[in-house]
């Protein structure tokens, strides 16, 4: 028997032991005498739930896979421990805390081809020689239009916006790394231009580029100065994929681009003859900068799908229904997402900040609500497969499981245990919702926020902050929603993001403020003027 293997189930029934045992264990216990709902969210609990949700056992708590269904039910566990209402309703007309999300389990050959057609000659391009993939989404076009769109920055406040009168729709983009500079020095304010460069830069820029409906992004490093060799990475192709199967607000699933770093070289060869190429002024890249759609330039690209089937992964959702028999019919949603990433480099990526934390912070916030209900109803949600595109909150939403016209409002846990190496000194944490939401929730924020955490509050615009995440599910549809986060770490989506490293105090003040934002709007006659806009 192969030991990996039997270690691999071991694992996943040691899992499943503790996740089941859970209830036992919590009803066994005498609850701590609390005066406040709020005060029974505390380090202690969040942290315990973090160490398990974090735990090497479950293996990153990657979406579809069954160490995703052991952490899905220990939340579900905690729900039904706390007294939520389960509201997923199954064929026999009983009601489940689970929702199960389609995808289709592809499986892909190994062999992906490139052809580039400029000027009526065709060039082949070889995959991990010309281009390797970040990461993958639909990989077989034809003829896709070519756009060059500079850094990809758009910054109105400093006059600079690369996607002006420019039409990027179903093109791939061409996008170089980093931030311009100018006889040496950053063209930005330097917390703008940190914003775009190294690594933590580029998270930042491709969640912005995501939002352009592109077929594609092609990265390029055009000096070796953005931390992104192209001879240093591997290409992250996996031949077994999982496809969305879901209606996205109306579409189809494969809305989010594939990402590429293609070889300084080959993006010479197809910016060649263009109105302007960063390669032709090294010392000076901003010298007749601009963004176009390239002339009579076309990609081609295959890859043979050899099977596909369909398989499921699971939001997990409760309920605690409102008092009041009028204004029970709203709702006020607080969620975050359960699942992570795979492994790098054969090292388990634990997510505890992204996102146990937030998970912890939901189940801590349930059972504060629980305690003592409030007038609408909250539903608690853990998502699943964010990191595969927000899909989960974009299926909750969808389902019409609670219809949208009812929705007043979302809060979302993403990522509270850590502060941003930019915030390491005060411990800031960002709260990012869309701009036109920004002023009167900053006013109706910090008035709750008075004595409830000892670190100052970052309220930003969606535009403006790094990292997308499950709210914009909601904001999308109408829905006003922000969400708690962090900010950008160096173990974003890496082996080092660990339990031991979360500031369990901060996560018990987020989680807190979270707790009397959704009361005082769900307990509210009449919810503020900007919930209706």
């Amino acid at each position: 028997m192969n030991n990996k293997v039997s270690f691999r189930k071991a694992s996943l029934i040691i899992g499943v032991i503790l996740a089941s045992s859970i209830l036992s264990i919590v009803s066994a216990q005498s609850p701590q005498p609390a005066t406040l709902p709020v005060e029974s969210i505390t380090a202690a609990e969040l942290r315990d739930h973090i160490f398990f949700l974090a735990s090497d056992y479950l293996g990153g708590r990657v979406a579809t896979t069954a160490e995703y269904d052991i952490a899905a039910r220990y939340v579900a566990t905690q729900f039904a421990s706390a007294g939520l209402m389960p509201v997923t309703e199954l064929e026999d007309g009983s009601k489940s805390y689970f929702q199960e999300v389609p995808f289709s389990k592809t499986t892909y050959g190994e062999n992906i081809t490139w052809s580039l057609n400029k000027n009526g000659k065709t060039t082949e391009l070889i995959h991990k020689e010309d281009f390797k993939i970040l990461f993958a989404s639909n990989l077989n076009h034809k003829d896709l239009e070519f756009v060059f769109i500079g850094y990809g920055i758009q910054e109105d406040d400093q006059g600079w916006n690369d996607f002006k009168n420019l039409d990027v729709k179903g093109k791939i983009m061409i996008c170089m790394l980093g931030a311009p500079v100018k006889d040496g020095d950053p063209v930005f304010p330097l917390e703008i231009n940190d914003k775009y460069s190294g690594m933590m830069g580029l998270q930042s820029k491709i969640s912005g580029l995501f939002s352009k409906e592109a077929a594609g992004i092609i990265l390029v490093d055009v000096d070796g100065s953005s931390g992104l060799p192209f001879d240093a990475l591997p290409s992250r192709f996996d031949t077994v994929k999982y496809v969305y199967k879901g209606n996205v607000q109306g579409g189809e699933s494969e809305s989010i681009p594939s990402i590429y770093l293609v070889k300084p070289d080959v993006i010479k060869q197809i910016l060649e003859g263009e109105k302007y190429s960063p390669f032709d002024n090294p010392g000076d890249p901003l010298k007749k900068y601009a963004t176009f759609t390239l002339k009579k330039t076309l990609l081609n690209s295959s890859i043979e799908i050899l099977s596909e089937e369909p398989v499921f992964t699971k939001n997990i959702i409760g309920m605690v229904e409102g008092t009041d028999p009028e204004l029970k019919n709203e709702y006020i949603i607080i969620g975050a997402h359960l699942d992570h990433v795979k492994p790098v480099m054969g090292q388990v990526c634990n997510g505890a900040d992204d996102n146990a934390s937030g998970s912890a912070g939901v189940m801590e916030i349930a059972e504060a609500v629980a305690a003592e209900p409030f007038r609408r109803s909250v539903i608690f949600i853990a998502y699943t497969a964010e990191e595969m595109g927000l899909r989960g909150s974009h299926f909750f939403i969808s389902s019409g499981i609670i219809p949208k016209e009812k929705i007043l409002f979302n809060v979302n846990m993403d990522m509270i245990g850590r502060s941003s190496e930019n915030n390491m000194a005060t411990r800031a944490h960002y709260v990012v919702t869309h701009k036109k939401y920004v002023d009167q929730m900053s006013s109706f924020i910090n008035d709750i926020n008075s004595g409830v955490t000892d670190f100052p509050l970052l309220i930003e615009n969606d535009e403006d902050s790094p990292g997308g995440s499950d709210h914009q599910s909601f904001i999308s549809e109408g829905i006003p929603a922000f969400f708690f986060f962090s900010g950008l770490h160096e173990d974003l989506h890496q082996p080092g993001d660990d339990a031991e490293k979360i500031d369990y105090a901060k996560a018990e003040s987020i989680s807190r403020l979270a707790f009397l934002i959704a009361g005082k709007l769900a307990n509210m006659d009449k919810v503020p003027d900007f919930l209706n806009e």
